[in-house]
C-alpha cells in the first residue's frame, strides 16, 4: 500500500534544534529568531521552490541515490544493500525506507519529491562533478575513513595538501566549498569541548580517542591526497588497500567465490570496517562473514583456512583508527591472529584426545557444528566420525 504522506510531514517531529541544523545543511536564509511552525513552513517553501540551490548543496551520494531512484519512477522500491549511516534525505525522512528485511532495504521516492527533484538532478550531478565539489568531499570522506575521527585543526591541514596537490580551483574558491561542504555539515562535532571531524561510519568517537591515548607513541600516520582520493571513493562503502600484496591475494580469493565490482567491494568493505577495533589475538568473528558464509562451498579444511588467512592478512593491513591511521602490520600491535596448529588444528588435538570427536552429537554437514567451533560439521567434527 502507498505511502500518501506529504514528504513534509515528518518536518513536524523534529526539534526546533533539529530544524535548526537541517535549515543550515539546505542553506535555508532566515532570521535568527523564528517559531517552529514558521521554521517548518519556510523549510517547505524552500524544498519546492528552489530544487537547484538545495540539490547543489547534497552529498555525492545522496545525489546518486535521488539519479537511482528517479530512474525507475516515483514510487517503485529499489532494494539496496545496508550502509554504515544513512542518506541525509533518509534521516529527514524525504524518503520511503523500508527495512523490514534484515539483508537489504527497499527505498523508494516519493510522487511528491519526484516532481521536485526529476528535472534537476541530472545537471546537479553534473555540476558537483564538473566544479571539482565530488572530488573535494571524496578526499575529505577518504581521509576521515583513513584516520575515524580526527581534530579539525589536523583535518584542515590535510585538505591544505589536497588543495596544494590538485590545484584544480583558487585557493579562496577552495576555503568556500570547504566551508559550505556537506561532510563538514554533517561530520564536525565537539567531543570534551574539543573540536573534531568524525567520519559518518564511526559509532563511538569517545571510545577510538580513548583508545588512540594507549597507542600514542605511534602518532598519526601520514596518509597523501592519492590515498585519501582511493579511501574516499564509492561512498558510503569505503575501500582501501585492494592495490596492496594483500588487497590482490583478496580479489583473487573473492573473485573465486564469484564476487566481482559492487558485491567484491561490498565485502573488502566489511573486512575493513570490523577490523577497526579488534584487540590483540582477538580473531573478530564478524570479520570472516565473507569466508564462513560460504563454508559449504568449500572442498577441504586447507582451501577454507586458506581463505581465513587471506582475509585476516588484509584486515592487519589496513588502517586502524585507534592506531592513528596505521595498520597492525605497521604498528605490531591489534593484529588479528588465527591459531597455528600445523596442516589441520582439529586433527591434532583430537589426536590428543581420541575421544573428543565421539562426544559430539552427530548433525547434518551443513549445520554449525555442536562443539561450537563455529564450523560447520562437515569440516568439524563430522570429518573424524565413522
Amino acid at each position: 500500500m502507498k505511502d500518501s504522506r506529504s514528504i513534509f510531514t515528518d518536518l513536524d517531529s523534529f526539534q526546533k534544534v533539529e530544524l535548526e541544523d537541517i535549515r543550515h545543511f539546505f542553506g535555508v536564509e532566515m532570521p535568527s529568531r523564528v517559531r517552529k511552525n514558521d521554521l517548518v513552513c519556510r523549510l517547505k517553501a524552500y524544498i519546492v521552490e528552489n530544487p537547484e540551490a538545495w540539490l547543489g548543496r547534497m552529498l555525492e551520494r545522496d545525489l546518486r541515490l535521488l539519479e537511482l531512484l528517479v530512474s525507475q519512477g516515483p514510487e517503485v522500491p529499489v532494494t539496496i544493500e545496508y550502509a554504515d549511516y544513512p542518506s541525509v534525505l533518509e534521516i529527514v525522512k524525504f524518503l520511503r525506507v523500508d527495512d523490514s528485511d534484515d539483508e537489504f532495504r527497499r527505498i523508494s521516492i516519493p510522487k511528491e519529491l519526484y516532481d521536485i527533484v526529476a528535472p534537476h538532478v541530472g545537471e546537479a550531478i553534473a555540476a558537483g562533478e564538473a566544479s571539482g565539489r565530488f572530488e573535494l568531499d571524496r578526499v575529505s570522506l577518504g581521509f576521515l575513513s583513513l584516520y575515524g575521527v580526527m581534530p579539525v585543526d589536523f583535518y584542515y591541514d590535510c585538505m591544505a595538501e589536497y588543495w596544494d596537490f590538485s590545484r584544480k580551483m583558487s585557493f579562496d574558491d577552495f576555503i568556500d566549498a570547504l566551508y559550505n561542504s556537506p561532510v563538514l555539515k554533517i561530520c564536525r562535532m565537539s567531543i570534551e569541548g574539543q573540536p573534531y571531524v568524525v567520519a559518518p561510519q564511526v559509532q563511538s568517537p569517545e571510545n577510538i580517542l580513548n583508545a588512540r591515548e594507549r597507542n600514542e607513541d605511534l602518532g598519526m600516520k601520514k596518509f597523501t591526497p592519492q590515498q585519501a582520493l582511493e579511501a574516499g571513493e564509492g561512498a558510503p562503502h569505503f575501500v582501501y588497500g585492494l592495490e596492496t600484496p594483500q588487497g590482490e591475494e583478496m580479489t583473487r580469493m573473492m573473485s573465486s567465490f564469484g564476487l566481482f565490482g559492487t558485491d567484491a567491494r561490498l565485502v573488502a568493505h566489511d573486512v575493513w570496517m570490523n577490523a577497526q577495533m579488534t584487540g590483540d589475538g582477538d580473531s573478530t568473528e564478524d570479520v570472516f562473514n565473507c569466508v564462513n558464509d560460504r563454508q559449504e562451498t568449500f572442498e577441504d579444511f586447507e582451501e577454507y583456512d586458506r581463505c581465513m588467512r587471506t582475509v585476516a592478512a588484509y584486515a592487519n593491513s589496513l588502517p586502524k583508527w585507534i592506531l592513528g591511521g596505521h595498520s597492525s602490520d605497521e604498528a605490531n600491535r591489534m593484529a588479528i591472529v588465527l591459531k597455528d596448529g600445523g596442516e589441520d588444528p582439529l586433527a591434532e588435538m583430537i589426536a590428543r584426545n581420541p575421544l573428543l570427536g565421539l562426544f559430539v552429537p552427530p548433525s547434518p554437514d551443513d549445520e554449525p557444528c555442536p562443539c561450537g567451533s563455529g564450523l560447520s560439521y562437515r569440516f568439524c567434527h563430522g570429518r573424524y566420525k565413522s
